[in-house]
């Protein structure tokens, strides 16, 4: 138990019986130990008490901030870039070229349907309404290359002539210009063009042109011959 001398009219204590606090420790921590420089000094007999240690504790590691993404998404993995390789800043300075390709497509491609209309020749009308199918699908990927750059559809201001030909060779011989001029002028894009997807879709509709125009000669040369 616990002893005292009285000083001043107050109670000191001048030690403890530490058998009581041992016992309420134990009902917290029976692994605990508690302030063992105290108990060793009142097992040596000596009065005075040393102030218990203060535990300091261990300061913890400092949060690494993480980039928020714009929207409230995900955040953005090391090495994205907000500007696409592809279709992006670099696309746009092809936009003019975009919207005069897809006009020119979809024009020449009534102009093949007139031109398959005109004529009874069979393998002449085969390859007018093919070169007109091919052509309505170029102008859905020009369109599509659009969209990816700039976010919206363009809408193309098509006009077309209403020409008239003296005979199937002439008609062929246009059409077959048309398609060498298409060739030359993709080709010429896909040169200019620092956007590599857009360069790759160039040089593949140039090189469909040039292909069109070899079939179209082949067939004049059969009707001239």
């Amino acid at each position: 138990m616990e002893n005292t001398t009285t000083a001043g009219g107050q109670s000191v204590p001048t030690a403890y019986d530490y058998r009581i606090y041992d016992r309420i420790w134990q009902r917290v921590s029976p692994d605990l130990n508690p302030y063992p420089d105290v108990r060793a000094a009142a097992d040596a007999g000596d009065t005075a008490i040393p102030a218990p240690q203060e535990q300091v504790p261990a300061p913890a590691a400092p949060a690494v901030p993480v980039p928020a993404q714009e929207g409230g998404g995900e955040p953005e993995l090391p090495g994205a870039e907000r500007n696409p390789c592809c279709m992006g800043t670099e696309a746009q300075e092809s936009l003019e070229v975009l919207e005069g390709f897809i006009e020119e497509e979809l024009a020449e491609r009534r102009c093949c349907l007139a031109m398959a209309c005109r004529f009874r020749n069979q393998s002449a009308v085969k390859l007018f309404r093919r070169i007109a199918a091919e052509k309505q699908a170029a102008a859905r990927e020009l369109g599509s290359a659009y969209y990816l750059i700039t976010g919206s559809c363009y809408t193309p201001a098509i006009s077309v002539e209403h020409l008239q030909w003296a005979g199937l060779a002439e008609a062929l011989r246009s059409c077959y210009h048309q398609e060498a001029c298409n060739g030359f002028n993709y080709q010429r894009a896909a040169d200019e063009t620092t956007d590599p997807c857009l360069e790759k879709l160039f040089a593949r509709l140039g090189g469909q042109s040039y292909r069109r125009a070899e079939e179209i000669m082949a067939l004049l040369a059969r009707l001239l011959c």
